[in-house]
């Protein structure tokens, strides 16, 4: 059937290359619709309930694009004039960006940022502690220091408790905003703002985003460089044109193809996931390298270069075509993942990967048939990597296949103590995008140290009607719950409207302490609540509660993202929501950037194990069907496992966390660990089909297809090995796990796999020839 197949194609070559140069064509075409963009909420589960209550409540309460601008002075307080001028300054700058939501502004120089008392006169009264002046004389100052002192809603948050910091907080409507232009825009208030004696940090989504993709042009010569490498590697190997230049026209067919679909569909092409379709240009390259070595053999021996694509196509159409349908399913296996980023990468990186199967086992033959025949010999060029390869393979059947044995199962339990530390979310503060010593994870940590606050996570009481808030029931059991997660140690404070009413109360009594209570009349609590609202302007308590008192917001101010403080943080609301339900309201997780990153975490949980099982399962069956053997499913799953179980490790020991950039990265990786075996395997399965003697077959699989396997894997090794530069952390640790992930599919596939055949001689590699 191969062979008929081959035939075909070769008959009917200039009719299947005009088709490939027209596809070609149409999908090239198709890029200019292709927007390059990273959108926020494209990151986050749509389907998830947390994300729902975000959605649904971030134009109200605010939503994951939140920057916060820390000054911080050298020398005194800030509680000095030069010091408020620049935070007055910077506060209504801020207020004039684009995409700014103007209600999610907040510093002392903001009009809703007021203390409450009474007065004697004219009796509860609001004042603002910086609006509309900034305090000039030292008298003016002092005032200012002692009235924010006695302020708990703001002294710890906008201003440090040692008074060396003050805090600007900035929300911007997540469908509007740019990040690499908000990112300009802030940075350039900012310098304006710094001196000797004033230094100025900022974090938040918006920051991140910007700087990342002000860099990345740096990161496309990386990838440009990585580019090169491989070339090199590729031009060193083959030392000929053809060798050099048809799997560079593979990858380059395939890049067309795929990212030409992403245009077809609309989509956007995130830069944060560049490093997927470098991957699957690699896989691209490999099929390819692995088609010519074997043409090249093939000729040597046939001297007919008809004949030398049609043994070639014969040879390596089943692992070929079944290494790349197991990558097709690892990448569209991603589609389960409820989160639009991963979606829109799954069918993209899927149409991309099958799109090889045309470019190796269509376009290949017919360029080969069509380029002059090699006028030198394989044979000659035997080197040393030949004699290295032909001793391992003489390893499978002597007593080092026991060596072989043994090591791995001592890497495997090695690599045990090191798989159970691996977590799901992030394992550092800060974002694990970028280095500990980047500037923006260098000011998280002096932002956190000041405040204690870098993340918010929301808490939405959803009341069944209107003035559902104003109920005595509800007011105290959200007390409560602010209560109860301020005794956690990942929580640094929490606010609500509710945080108003006893200080109301007591104020009213003389500020008699016992006084800070919240009534048990509705009536009584719903007064003071008006007592609040009419003494606030528009939107300065839109942060808090709806204007119908239906729904309002609780916000947790955590001390990082981490995963483990994200779980606990939710595992703790959820016990205490589920003993104290109310009436008159529920609550609803969960917004702001903590909660949408608690359900991404969430999802990766379920999901990759969902999508490792179901990865493994492809494989097991496709290599079942490709071999006629229940047997062989298992052969070639056991490596992977192998291979899957001990990059967990490598991520458990290097701590690199399990998030939503590196699932797609462990998808497509388990994939690519069943290529090299396949080939490898199916070489010796043809080799002793002629020769009748296994160890021999061994021998000649693990120098042949062994040998493109080893130069594939030194050439993706090579191209990644700049990523090690990259100022993206990330960038560097998916390097290294690819890294890792080849070397482990390498070495089980030259050393584990042979060594097993010669042991257990499975009948899908012996049967017909015995």
């Amino acid at each position: 059937m191969s062979e008929k197949l081959a035939k075909l194609i070769l008959k009917h070559r200039l009719l299947f290359l005009i088709v490939l140069v027209i596809a070609t064509a149409f999908f090239a075409y198709q890029w200019k619709n292709v927007r390059v963009e990273s959108p926020t909420i494209d990151l986050f589960p749509a389907t998830h309930p947390y994300v729902q209550t975000f959605v649904k409540y971030k134009d109200v309460f605010g939503g994951a694009t939140t920057v916060l601008i820390a000054l911080e002075v050298k020398e005194g307080d800030i509680f000095q004039t030069a010091t408020l001028e620049k935070v007055k300054r910077i506060t209504k700058e801020l207020e004039l960006l684009d995409a700014i939501n103007n209600y999610q502004v907040l510093s002392l120089a903001q009009r809703k940022v007021k203390e409450l008392r009474v007065d004697p006169i004219n009796g509860f009264v609001s004042r603002t502690l910086m609006w509309p002046d900034v305090p000039q004389t030292p008298e003016e100052v002092q005032d200012l220091r002692e009235r924010v002192y006695s302020s708990p809603r703001y002294f710890g948050t906008l201003v440090s408790h040692d008074s060396k910091a003050a805090l600007v907080v900035a929300g911007f409507f997540e469908d509007k905003f740019d990040p690499k232009k908000t990112y300009d825009s802030i940075e350039s208030i900012l310098d304006k703002e710094r001196d000797a004696n004033t230094e100025i940090f900022t974090i938040g989504r918006p920051i991140m985003l910007g700087y990342i993709l002000s860099e990345y042009p740096v990161i496309f010569w990386l990838f440009g460089g990585s580019v090169v490498l491989m070339l090199l590697v590729l031009i060193f190997y083959f030392r000929d044109l053809r060798g050099t230049l048809i799997p560079l026209t593979n990858a380059i067919l395939a890049a067309i193809w795929g990212i030409g679909f992403l245009g077809l569909l609309g989509y956007n092409f995130d830069p944060l996931v560049l490093v997927i379709p470098f991957i699957i240009s690699e896989r691209a390259l490999s099929h390819s390298v692995q088609f010519v070595e074997r043409f090249l053999e093939e000729f040597e021996q046939q001297k007919d270069r008809q004949v030398a694509v049609t043994r070639s196509f014969k040879g390596l159409l089943v692992p070929g075509l079944t290494g790349i349908l197991t990558d097709a399913v690892g990448v569209l296996l991603i589609l389960s993942t409820p989160i639009p980023l991963l979606q829109k990468l799954a069918v993209m990186g899927g149409f991309w990967v099958l799109s090889i199967v045309l470019t190796d086992f269509v376009f290949n033959p017919i360029l080969l048939s069509y380029l002059p025949a090699p006028r030198w010999s394989r044979k000659a060029r035997q080197g040393v990597v030949y004699h290295l390869l032909a001793r391992v393979g003489s390893w499978a059947s002597g007593w080092q296949r026991w060596a072989i044995f043994a090591g791995t199962a001592v890497v495997l339990a090695i690599g045990w103590t090191f798989a159970s530390d691996l977590v799901i979310g992030d394992v550092h503060p800060g974002t694990p995008m970028l280095w500990p010593d980047s500037k923006y994870n260098q000011d998280t940590d002096r932002i956190g140290k000041r405040f204690g606050n870098t993340e918010i996570f929301s808490v939405i009481v959803e009341g069944k009607a209107r003035d559902s808030i104003k109920n005595p029931e509800v007011l105290r059991t959200m007390t409560a719950f602010q209560r109860h997660m301020e005794t956690l140690p990942e929580v640094a404070s929490a606010s609500s409207i509710a945080d108003y009413l006893p200080g109301i109360i007591s104020i009213l009594h003389g500020s008699d302490p016992k006084w800070e209570l919240i009534p048990d009349d509705p009536q009584e609590a719903g007064f003071f609540l008006e007592m609040i609202y009419s003494n606030a302007e528009p939107g300065d308590l839109t942060r808090f509660v709806t204007i119908d008192s239906q729904n309002a917001a609780i916000t947790l101010y955590l001390r990082d993202h981490k995963g483990e403080t994200l779980r606990k943080v939710v595992e703790e609301a959820k016990a205490f929501i589920a003993a104290n339900p109310m009436q008159e309201a529920q609550f609803r997780l969960a917004g702001g950037y903590g909660g949408l990153l608690a359900a991404i975490n969430e999802v990766v949980h379920i999901h990759q194990a969902q999508i490792t099982a179901l990865a493994f399962g492809a494989i097991f069956l496709f290599c079942s069907v490709a071999y006629r053997s229940f047997w062989a499913g298992l052969f070639f799953l056991l490596p992977i496992i192998v291979s899957n179980f001990l990059t967990y490790a490598l991520m458990g020991a290097r701590q690199i966390g399990l998030d939503v950039n590196a699932l797609p990265v462990v998808a497509l990786g388990v994939g690519l660990g069943v290529d090299y075996g396949l080939y490898i395997v199916e070489r010796i399965k043809n080799e002793y089909q002629r020769s009748l003697d296994l160890n021999q077959a061994v021998v000649v699989g693990v120098t042949t297809a062994g040998k493109a396997v080893t130069f594939t894997a030194l050439m993706m090794i090579a191209g990644v090995s700049l990523w090690a530069t990259s100022f993206l952390r990330f960038q560097a640790d998916m390097g290294l796990l690819l890294v890792f992930w080849m070397v482990v599919a390498m070495l089980g596939s030259l050393l584990l796999l042979p060594a097993l055949i010669v042991l257990i001689k499975p009948k899908f590699v012996v049967g017909k020839a015995r």
